[in-house]
Formats: C-alpha cells, structure tokens, sequence
C-alpha cells in the first residue's frame, strides 16, 4: 500500500469508514445497473423516470482514473412531534442524513489525494451497484446493501478521482449467505415486494416509493404498514444482521404543538419559521417536504390506535 492509500485508509478507520476502489474501466457497468433491468421489465419505466440520473458519466471529469465508494455508519433518527398534548415519535431511516459524514469523507480524500495533486469529484451513480460489485458489500434479499460492522444501518457515497489505484476488486454482485435459508425479510414486508421468483424486489410496490411520492396512501396501503416519517424499515428491522445495530438511534428534533400543526396541515416551506425550517432541513434539501405532513399524519392515526 502506498503512502496515499495508507493516509485515506486511516482516515477512513478513524471515523469507522469503510471504502473500496475501483478501475473507471467498469463505469459503464455501474452505468448502466439499473438500465438493464428496465430493458428487462424487471422494474418499470415509470419508477425508472425517477432514477436517470444513475446513467450519468463523468463527463465533467474525463481524466478520471478510478471510482471510490465509501460506507458510512448511520443510525435511525427519531424525530418528536408534540400534538394535542400527546408526544408522537417518528423515525427516520439511516441515509438521510447525509452532510456531516459527507463533509469528512470529503476531507479525508482531500489531504491524501488533493494535497497531491489529484482531484477529487463527487460521482452520481447505482451506489448499490458500486459498493456490491467492489468487494464493498453484499445484498440482502431485500435488495438493500450491507456491510461487515455495520449491517444495513449505513449510508453510501462515490466520487471520481485522476489517481491510479493499483487495486481491482471488481467481482459479481452476490447475496449475503445468510440469506440463502432466511426469508424474514419477504414475509415482513406489508407490501408483498420482496419476491419468491426473483432476486430484485417490486420497487414500485415498496412502502418506501409511496412514501416519497404524489402517490395515496390511503388507497391500498393499510394505515398499520406506515412505520417510518420517510421511508419503511419493516425488512431491516427484522434482519438478523441488523440486530446489533437497532438500538443505536440518534435523537433528532423535536416540534412543537404549533409546529406539528403546520407540518400536519402541509403549509409551504417559505411560510414557517426559520427554525422550525431548520429542523427540517435534510427533508427540505432532499424535495421530501412535501410528503412528512402526510405521512405524519399516517403515522399519529396508527399511535393513537395502538393506545
């Protein structure tokens, strides 16, 4: 391992990072992960809609040389909302909550690569894809990515980088072993989306699509299957390789009864005040907004029934 490899792996360590890197030689294949399955019906062009910026290149960065794809520990965040004099908790699930861990790894790669002379641009690509077929990490049947230390329970981010790395992981996507007699996952899934007949899920029947769209809850999903503010963590709260991880959850804001009022009636963005703003700044930055009136709503329904 040279001095540059060495630095960025003790970064990594420090901060309980984990990374691989890859030859750009394989971009395309990462390019083009979820393109595939569209062609091959195995998810819909209208989920597909969503997704294109997966087949985005380095375009901006031609002269890059290798692929980095990071891991980073994070746990569920549990927000609070005060209604009607009841305190309502409401998860989100990891990887949300993305710029704190972003900021490091960027400085980490800084002072061992920029330092030196190389550049370092951050890549939009099938992450999955990347950290699976790296050596990184290895699927789950639920189709979610898992890593040694850290379960399911982790956020992924890639960047391009001019420096050659001698290293080539680059191997078949596979699926953790453990999951070959395990099927926890299919049959606590409310949806139905993780199949008996395939490998991929049924993404667009995933809770965890509806909940960050247009689409109604209320048609055919039931109120007892809402589990989260965003998302859905029903197949990795019960995977027995996210068992270590699942009381690690991190405090998150908590809102007022004024505020919970606001947020339940869908009031715009610009008409609350700066801190309740601030509160909800990662679902604001990440267009979800719109959809945690609703979903909260969902969520305080399903509370109040279970009391």
């Amino acid at each position: 391992m040279d001095a540059i490899m060495s630095r960025i792996a003790k970064g990594m360590e420090q901060h309980l990072y984990k990374f691989k890197m890859v030859s750009i030689a394989h971009l395309s294949e990462v390019q083009d992960a979820v393109g595939k399955l569209v062609r091959q019906g195995t998810i819909s062009e209208k989920l597909y809609s969503g997704w294109h910026f997966y087949l985005d290149s380095n375009k901006n960065f031609p002269e890059a040389k290798t692929m980095i794809i990071v891991a980073m520990p994070q746990p569920i965040t549990r927000f609070r909302f005060r209604y009607q004099g009841t305190d309502y908790p409401a998860d989100v699930p990891p990887q949300y909550f993305s710029q704190p861990d972003d900021s490091s790894v960027e400085a980490i790669l800084s002072a061992a690569l920029v330092i030196n002379g190389y550049k370092v641009v951050k890549a939009r690509l099938a992450l999955k894809t990347l950290a699976v077929c790296s050596g990184l990490a290895k699927y789950g049947r639920n189709n979610i990515s898992y890593v040694p230390g850290m379960g399911s329970f982790l956020r992924l981010i890639a960047f391009y980088t001019d420096y050659v790395c001698d290293e080539n992981s680059w191997q078949e996507a596979v699926m953790m072993k453990i999951c070959e007699k395990c099927f926890l996952c299919r049959e606590r899934c409310p949806t139905g989306c993780i199949p008996d007949d395939r490998v991929v899920i049924h993404a667009e029947n995933c809770q965890t699509h509806f909940n960050e769209t247009d689409e109604d809850l209320h048609g055919w999903l039931k109120s007892e299957w809402h589990n989260e503010l965003i998302g859905c963590m029903e197949c990795q709260q019960v995977c027995p390789v996210n068992k270590p991880f699942l009381n690690k959850i991190a405090d998150g804001p908590d809102f007022s009864e004024e505020e919970t009022e606001l947020i339940l009636n869908r009031t715009a963005v610009e008409k609350l005040d700066i801190e309740t703003q601030r509160k909800l700044e990662h679902v604001i930055q990440d267009g979800l907004y719109p959809y945690v009136g609703r979903n909260l709503s969902v969520l305080i329904e399903k509370h109040r029934k279970e009391i």
